[in-house]
C-alpha cells in the first residue's frame, strides 16, 4: 500500500497504526511524506514509528509527471 501523511498520523494518534500493518503489511511512503511526519511533525503522533518501524518504507517518486498531474 502507498500512504499519504493522514491515515499514518490518525491512526498514530489513537494507538492503532497496527492496524496498516494487519492490512497491508508493507506501507509504502513518499519521501516528502516521510519528512513531513518525521521532520516537520517531531513530537507528533507517528512521527517516531514513521521514522522506526521496519514495515513503512519510504521512497523516492519515480515519475514525477504522474504526482504532477494528481
Amino acid at each position: 500500500m502507498v500512504s499519504n501523511t493522514s491515515p499514518i498520523v490518525n491512526l498514530a494518534a489513537i494507538g492503532r497504526l497496527d492496524l496498516l500493518e494487519q492490512l497491508y503489511g508493507t506501507v509504502i511512503i513518499p519521501q516528502a511524506v516521510y519528512r513531513e511526519i518525521v521532520v516537520l511533525g517531531a513530537g507528533q503522533p507517528g512521527a517516531m514509528e514513521v521514522s522506526t518501524l521496519v514495515w513503512i518504507e519510504a521512497r523516492d517518486v519515480m515519475d514525477r509527471a504522474l504526482v504532477t498531474a494528481l
